[in-house]
Formats: structure tokens, C-alpha cells, sequence
């Protein structure tokens, strides 16, 4: 069953790309935007996860984590990480365990009409050339992505599950939930 708005976010334990355990609970008193990403190979998440990586800042200034999940192994994650700092929580998933719990789908209509209709190509394009490194496709190209904005007390404020590849939450939709006090 899919995660809904006003629930409290399902808690995990896992490790993340360098073998640190990271549990969702560790994080009450702070908000969270959780992002379920397809695998570190995919240029279009790449892509999204630049875009996202420019408001660090504002997640830095407003007592907000990041964790950013990939169904792919900690070791291509790494190599896509090419040994920069990213402020995001970086969880590999490659059993798909937390796609599971979190209720993702996969989707091969969904990719088909972002390649034909979303401006997939041209995005793939644009997210290839932020790699540094040669990345391994080790995940289901057909997954939907998914995103939470959880809230200081772990309830989910917003839970966006895409439609096609792509379908991500706002920019300006995560930057209030972010900057908003209450």
C-alpha cells in the first residue's frame, strides 16, 4: 500500500554507500526529503540529483537531511560519486527493500511516454554529461521514482509518487516545505 500524506513515515535501518548505519528515526526533531531515485546509473536522476544538490544551503539553513536512495550497489554508487561531498544521505538498495516498503512502482508505459513525450532524451543528454565516471545501469530502468517531505516529527507532509520517469516533486514545493517554520 502506498505511503499517504499524514502518515508517519515507515522506519528503516540500512547502511548507507559507506557502510554507516542510517535509521529514519535517528532524524526526529529535523525535517526530512526523502527521494527514492531509479539507479546511479540512470541520467535522468543524475540530473535530478544536481538540481537538487544546488539548494544545499537552504537544507544546511533549515535543519533539513537529505537522503537520496538508489536500487543500485554501494559500489556504483561510488562511482558515481566519484569521490565528491554531497550533503545527501546516500543509501544504495540494491534488493529494492525500501522501494518495497515504501510501496514504488515500476512502469515500462511510464518510461516509454517520458522518452517520447517528457523531454527524456534530451535530459538523458543533459544528466550524462554530469558524470565523472562510468556508471553500471544496476537497476530496473522501468522503476517510477518517488519523494517525501516528512516533517520534524517523522509524519508525512508530502508523498509524490511519479507518474512517468521524471515526474518529480517542484523545486518551489521543496523549498517551502523547507523554509516553513511550523
Amino acid at each position: 500500500m502506498k505511503v499517504e500524506n499524514n502518515q508517519q513515515a515507515p522506519d528503516f535501518t540500512i547502511n548507507d554507500v559507506y557502510g554507516s548505519s542510517i535509521s529514519l528515526n535517528k532524524f526526529k526533531g529535523q525535517k526530512i526529503h526523502l527521494v527514492f531515485y531509479r539507479f546511479a546509473g540512470c541520467p535522468f536522476c543524475n540530473l535530478r540529483f544536481h538540481e537538487i544538490n544546488k539548494m544545499t544551503e537552504l537544507y544546511k539553513n533549515n535543519n533539513t537531511v537529505l537522503i537520496s536512495i538508489y536500487e543500485s550497489s554501494a559500489e556504483n554508487m561510488r562511482s558515481m560519486l566519484a569521490d565528491e561531498k554531497f550533503y545527501s544521505i546516500m543509501i544504495p538498495n540494491s534488493d529494492s527493500s525500501l522501494y518495497k516498503k515504501y510501496a514504488l512502482e515500476r512502469s515500462k508505459w511510464g518510461l516509454f511516454k517520458f522518452l517520447l513525450f517528457g523531454g527524456g532524451l534530451s535530459k538523458a543528454k543533459e544528466g550524462m554529461k554530469l558524470y565523472k565516471n562510468k556508471v553500471a545501469i544496476d537497476g530496473h530502468t522501468d522503476r517510477l521514482e518517488a519523494e517525501f517531505l516528512i516533517d520534524a516529527n517523522g509524519k508525512i507532509m508530502n508523498a509524490h509518487y511519479s507518474k512517468i520517469q521524471g515526474d518529480y516533486l517542484a523545486v518551489n514545493t521543496i523549498k517551502a516545505f523547507v523554509q516553513d517554520k511550523n
